[in-house]
């Protein structure tokens, strides 16, 4: 079997078409899986291990209940646990776990992932995640953003969006603007959508 070594060349024309990724301390990488075939197909839904490994499946799913430790379970027989899970793509979202999220708030909210994990909800130069955590008897939302599929994953702030959207003035403007949207999320991911759609990043390789 081949050694991968995640590279940025590699991300790209992975994410490009796969939508998909591998994991580092700070970034999501994606490697691709390791057919020893090119015309093998590749299943959409992966798990990346917390040593860094992936492994493709046909199926996988979130298994959570009372009296049960959620966790993954692939291709309807094989238990994932949580532990061992960096980040995971099933058939309707990716996650990372909160081990990659620059914050030392610890959750273990598990309604829509495993516990802690945050889900990406916008994609591009610019990706948006959001977690779920307590707030006194109620569960709320916190988001997060990063640069690419390098940059550290940094907890939401107008401070750290005001940083992030600098080279983007229509952007920046719409972002300051006193314009309401609710919930306030969605304005944040029409800004993230109107900086990514930018023509000026779009690559000319």
């Amino acid at each position: 079997m081949k050694t991968f070594v995640p590279s940025v060349a590699l991300l790209c024309s992975t994410l490009i078409f796969l939508n998909s990724c591998s994991v580092s301390k700070n970034a999501v990488l994606t490697p691709k899986a390791d057919s020893g075939n090119e015309n093998v197909t590749t299943f959409p839904c992966f798990v990346v291990k917390t040593d860094g490994s992936r492994q493709d499946y046909s199926t996988l799913k979130l298994v959570t209940g009372v009296l049960i430790t959620p966790h993954l379970l692939a291709d309807n027989k094989i238990v994932i646990e949580a532990k061992d899970v960096l980040a995971y793509q099933d058939d309707k979202q990716f996650a990372v776990s909160q081990k990659l999220l620059l914050t030392t708030k610890i959750t273990y909210v598990a309604s829509e992932t495993l516990p802690g994990f945050a889900v990406r909800i916008a994609s591009g130069r610019l990706n948006v995640y959001s977690r779920k955590f307590y707030n006194g008897g109620n569960v709320a939302t916190e988001y997060f953003v990063q640069t690419g599929e390098d940059g550290e994953i940094l907890p939401y702030s107008k401070s750290v969006m005001a940083d992030l959207l600098k080279d983007n003035p229509k952007a920046s403007d719409f972002f300051n603007s006193k314009i309401k949207i609710s919930p306030k999320s969605k304005k944040l991911i029409a800004v993230v959508d109107m900086y990514n759609s930018s023509p000026q990043f779009i690559s000319k390789n």
